[in-house]
């Protein structure tokens, strides 16, 4: 009965690592983070690794898609990252609004688009500390941008004001990031009403969902995140409320040697806009190296799997002993940036296991291919870096 049990696990968990279909479901989409987890892929770890109560973190959490899943899985969700503008995103999409909440977010909506107007003046919002953070936008979008955050002031609270500017962040994107030819001000202004009443039904869903699943387990579950790099996030980080160690760690660390622009948005080209920082009221102020642990043109990228190897170390602290670590990983030259990945971890002091010794029906590493590609790089076509392992390790 029990070989049986693994059996069906492992292999609903291989379906699941190898599913290829678009991240959707929930508050998932409530902003494209670059490199994003497949929810399909969290949510099979999750159940099969983890029972009920447990605890996971995601010391790398950008879009929040482990954290999002956990939680809705009744599991104690705890996750970190370099970035606020991360950070920013999972609070937004973790942290449920009530319903009297989504129609105060509504009401104000519906006024929106008549204040959004080109040839209405606006007192600037870029402050010395934003200087600069609307390079390369197009000065009517930027315009636009500009009434929309100046508006955002008359929501009654914070929660509600994150979620307003998570939807402009959205709406951005659709209409600057990737995209050679800009959309029109009446354009802007219809996309920014859909993504609104988009996002509020998506938000409603995680609630009644989280609401369904806290009843069940007849309690709520904990949840915090925090702008730490995984080199120096700690318990007391998380301001006392985790209680235990990790049972499992699900993450998705920056790619070796993979161009991923995690805090830019391409405009027409080439040119980079550090904008969603602007309008998400989030400090930048750096470069992509500080995002992806080196410079991916460095030789033998020393910088990054040193910063690797000092993550994982101090991560084994907030692991438990029989704790499982799940990552997904790609790379540019794969021949020898695996190796040293795995040596890497072996330093920090783990050591890596095959899927069939955590109940995966697969003897190897298992490689998929990379879903979602970003249009510059399916330009590219089929390379190295289409495809990403799921390694697993446990501590030496």
């Amino acid at each position: 009965m029990l070989a049986q049990s693994i059996s069906s696990t492992g292999s609903s968990f291989l379906e699941a690592a190898r599913d290829q279909s678009p991240v959707k479901g929930f508050t998932h989409n409530l902003y494209k983070y670059p490199a994003r987890f497949s929810p399909v892929f969290a949510r099979s770890a999750i159940e099969h690794f983890t029972s009920p109560g447990d605890t996971i973190l995601d010391p790398f959490v950008g879009g929040g898609t482990t954290m999002v899943e956990a939680r809705l899985a009744g599991r104690n969700a705890f996750g970190s990252d370099i970035s606020s503008l991360a950070v920013f995103l999972t609070r937004t999409k973790t942290i449920p609004l009530s319903n009297a909440d989504l129609r105060i977010v509504e009401n104000w909506f519906q006024s929106v688009p008549n204040k959004l107007n080109i040839h209405r003046s606006v007192e600037s919002l870029r402050t010395a500390e934003f200087q600069g953070y609307d390079r390369n936008m197009p000065w009517r979008l930027r315009k636009l941008c500009e009434q929309f955050v100046a508006s955002v002031s008359d929501l009654p609270s914070h929660r509600h004001q994150r979620f307003a500017r998570c939807v402009l962040l959205r709406c951005g994107q659709w209409a600057m990031d990737c995209r050679k030819v800009i959309p029109t001000v009446a354009e802007f202004r219809e996309m920014l009403s859909e993504k609104c009443e988009e996002s509020i039904k998506a938000m409603r869903e995680y609630r009644v969902s989280l609401s369904n699943r806290e009843k069940s387990l007849s309690r709520a579950t904990v949840f915090r995140c925090v702008q730490k790099s995984a080199t120096e996030v700690s318990a007391e980080s998380f301001g006392g409320v985790l209680k235990t160690k990790a049972d499992l760690i699900l993450t998705s660390p920056p790619y070796p040697g993979v161009h991923v622009l995690y805090h830019r948005w391409n405009v027409r080209g080439r040119r980079e806009t550090p904008a969603p920082f602007w309008l998400a009221n989030c400090l930048d102020g750096r470069g992509d190296v500080h995002y992806t642990l080196g410079d991916r043109r460095q030789e033998k990228l020393k910088n990054y799997f040193a910063g690797i190897e000092k993550a994982f170390f101090n991560l084994r602290g907030l692991l438990a002993d029989n704790g499982l670590v799940v990552q997904l990983v790609a790379f540019s030259s794969p021949d020898w940036q695996l190796d040293a990945y795995l040596q890497a971890m072996q330093n920090a002091g783990y050591r890596e296991v095959m899927p069939n010794r955590v109940g995966v029906d697969c003897t190897e590493r298992l490689w998929r291919p990379v879903p979602g590609r970003r249009w510059y790089s399916v330009m590219r076509g089929d390379i190295a870096s289409s495809y990403e392992v799921v390694l697993f390790h446990r501590k030496s």
